[in-house]
């Protein structure tokens, strides 16, 4: 009978493990999705601007296309963190 009484304290240990464990890994699987959304923003927003910048360069069209393309970033990054978020939502 004690055999049985240790059995199930083992288990309640170890199922109290486990979800202290599970509970751990959500908080940093967010967080690195909340690194993986912010650095699609910015990464479309400086391969965006960075290329405007050349482009002002090579023409000589000093600050219009930098100013475009940092805005075609923005949205870029935008559209691409609420289609990650709304693909994370699904799961």
């Amino acid at each position: 009978m004690n055999d049985i009484k240790d059995l199930e304290k083992k288990i309640k240990k170890l199922s109290l493990k486990t979800k202290k464990e599970e509970s751990s890994s959500k908080s940093s699987s967010s967080l690195g999705m909340a690194m993986k959304l912010s650095s699609e923003m910015v990464a479309a927003v400086f391969v965006a601007s960075l290329i405007g910048y050349y482009i002002d360069k090579l023409f000589k069209t000093q600050p219009f296309f930098l100013i475009f393309l940092f805005f075609l970033g923005s949205v870029a990054g935008i559209i691409n963190v609420v289609r990650s978020s709304k693909m994370i939502n699904k799961d």
